[in-house]
């Protein structure tokens, strides 16, 4: 590797020293959304009032689409009803799923839309085995958005009777997925045949990251339920942590990747975000926290990544297991958990393994490899080039050595490109943006083009 840097490019320093000090801001990758939304704080009502003869219910007309475009094979989540394994539970379940179409058109005394009541049969139910399987119906489908976080119980003789509601009335119902199923078409529609499962998870999680903006100051569903649901998140185009992940489950689904959905904390605030099978491997991906409010192109910081990176800033529920293993005679009612969180340990498909090179030495291999990625990406027009660095050194001396002191290997190897480029794709030095994240060791640069790319 040339240790001295050709005049023309001290030239350009001179030239750009101060813009470079003001330009090159150092973005650290921790956007904390979420102002500690509680997803999972299903509210439970003894019953009371009118029996379902009392009410008028009606067949939702318009049904969520459930087929695949393209030539992808869709996919179910079932983990959800797979971690029950109690067959009244179940039982639960699939009364639920059977009658999630048939919804009241008038509201009861209470202001709420009834679905049918479900008598479990010589079992009583407790209050938490009926949040977990609200809790799991939801996990799995949450296509059926409107789906209250309600319900009510009551005990006859050995026998449970349970009520669920939802937000909208029937008439309603069928109008909201009409322009569910429209906007979903119309995004899976970009997705093209023949497109790895890798590139249609990305194609996806950019779809919702420009569709939807992330709605600040909303506690819990009173504030607005659509910003809960993959409704408000692909509908409406605002939605917290959970409509992200809702809307991330839909699409992913719909294009044959499974994925669905973890629940935790992040920042110190209840957060979700999903878990992606690539290849027979999972991964983790955040699509709320690569959100980035401050630019218009999506962040991939948190895009597949093992369970080791994001446990550096999130924390994961117990699993449903851990939580109803307890010796105590009563499991507090709103418990947090998962019904199914793989161990991520393959770095294959994340963003800078799959998009980006490793640089381990700042050596000839490095110069040569770092060449090729911007030429790459230059004659693309790409606005990022992702970069990983390896153990040898200090991330700061890494950092250092490409962009602040010599050899300046990054503007050496920009320099050499832009010697090959045409004038309108020729990248503009001085404007270089960098968004480290050292916790990862990772760095993404951003590039401008002399002639707007």
């Amino acid at each position: 590797m040339k240790k001295i840097v050709s005049n023309t490019l001290y030239i350009l320093f001179v030239g750009f020293a101060l813009t470079l000090v003001v330009a090159c801001i150092m973005l650290v990758i921790n956007i904390s959304n979420g102002d500690g939304q509680n997803f999972n704080d299903i509210e439970a009502l003894k019953l009371s009032g009118s029996a379902d003869e009392d009410i008028a219910f009606a067949h939702i007309t318009n049904e969520v689409l459930s087929e695949a475009p393209g030539n992808y094979q869709q996919v179910s989540v079932q983990f959800g009803y797979d971690a029950l394994r109690n067959e009244k539970k179940e039982y639960l379940y699939d009364h639920l799923m059977s009658g999630i179409y048939t919804v009241s058109n008038e509201a009861d005394e209470n202001g709420r839309y009834r679905l049918s009541r479900i008598r479990v049969h010589n079992y009583k139910l407790s209050e938490f085995d009926i949040r977990e399987v609200v809790n799991a119906f939801i996990y799995d489908n949450p296509q059926y958005f409107w789906i209250e976080n309600l319900f009510g119980y009551a005990y006859a003789g050995d026998d449970t009777i349970v009520e669920f509601y939802s937000v909208l009335s029937a008439n309603e119902c069928s109008r909201y997925i009409k322009r569910f199923n429209d906007k979903v078409t119309e995004l899976l529609s970009q997705v093209e045949k023949g497109k790895s499962a890798y590139q249609r998870e990305k194609l996806i999680h950019d779809l919702i990251l420009k569709n939807c903006t992330y709605k600040t100051g909303v506690k819990s569903s009173a504030d607005g339920w659509e910003y809960f649901t993959a409704y408000g998140a692909i509908v409406n185009g605002e939605a917290v942590c959970e409509g992200y992940a809702k809307s991330m489950q839909v699409l992913l689904t719909r294009v044959g990747v499974q994925c669905s959905m973890v629940r935790g904390d992040a920042g110190g605030v209840a957060h979700m975000w999903n878990v992606v099978e690539l290849n027979g491997e999972w991964y983790h991906v955040d699509p709320t926290w690569d959100d980035n409010e401050n630019d218009n192109v999506p962040s991939y910081e948190y895009f597949n990544v093992t369970t080791e990176q994001i446990c550096k800033n999130h924390t994961i529920c117990d699993d449903i297991y851990t939580v109803t293993s307890t010796d105590d005679e009563e499991i507090e009612p709103l418990a947090k958990y998962n019904f199914y969180v793989p161990m991520c340990t393959s770095r294959d498909m994340n963003y800078y393994q799959v998009e980006g090179i490793l640089i381990r030495r700042l050596d000839k291999t490095a110069e040569d490899a770092l060449t090729e990625l911007i030429k790459e990406k230059a004659e693309s027009g790409e606005t990022y080039i992702p970069i990983r660095f390896g153990t040898e050194l200090p991330y700061s001396e890494y950092v250092n050595k490409l962009f602040h002191e010599s050899p300046y290997l990054f503007y050496y190897c920009l320099e050499n490109v832009n010697n090959t480029l045409s004038k309108n794709k020729q990248v503009d030095a001085g404007s270089v943006f960098l968004l480290k994240n050292e916790d990862f060791r990772t760095l993404r640069v951003r590039l401008s083009y002399t002639g707007g790319a």
